[in-house]
């Protein structure tokens, strides 16, 4: 059964509509992106991801680690998608740039971050979590604009009793109750 976590982001992905000349799937050779979509009308589709990126999964169409950039597209990218992918940047401002790098102007990018989410596999390449602000001047910072940023929502509520009972000072009259977020940027 899969986790709360990717079942918020199964639910968005589902009732997306995606209608473009040109889309890269940054981290995509895992989990195929067209199927898990309510409407798919893409000319081309092209898969970058690390040369090795999972045990029996296809090679990527480009071979790509956003921690160093890169891939050599050229900035004719209407949409990119990037998910499930920032837990593992280390140099989230080299990956943002190599996002905006690829967009056409106006172009779209999606990517999805973590703000809480156990240390997983591979745990030596796990690497950041992510909140409001920095998500934003990451995106400020590579020329990017925030056109949504949707929250990720646990099935329980237990997050502000846990902090409560650790004794954490969470920011006053904020919701604390989110695991991550899908974002949506502008070029």
């Amino acid at each position: 059964m899969s986790s709360s976590y990717r079942m918020e982001l199964d639910k968005w992905l589902s009732q997306l509509d995606v209608k473009a000349d040109r889309v890269l799937d940054i981290g995509g050779s895992q989990v195929s992106l067209k199927p898990r979509v309510r409407s798919w009308d893409v000319k081309e589709l092209q898969i970058a991801d690390l040369p090795e990126p999972h045990q029996d999964s296809p090679k990527p169409d480009i071979e790509l680690d956003l921690n160093v950039g890169g891939c050599g597209l050229e900035n004719d990218i209407d949409i990119v998608f990037c998910l499930e992918v920032f837990d593992y940047i280390y140099d989230p401002r080299t990956a943002f740039e190599e996002i905006a790098r690829v967009l056409k102007p106006g172009g779209t990018a999606w990517v999805s971050f973590p703000s809480i989410y156990p240390l997983h596999q591979p745990v030596g390449d796990d690497a950041l979590r992510y909140m409001p602000a920095g998500i934003v001047k990451l995106a400020e910072s590579a020329g990017l604009s925030v056109e949504q940023m949707i929250k990720r929502r646990p099935e329980t509520n237990l997050f502000e009793s846990f902090f409560r009972a650790e004794r954490m000072r969470a920011a006053k009259h904020e919701d604390h109750n989110f695991t991550g977020f899908i974002c949506e940027f502008k070029k």
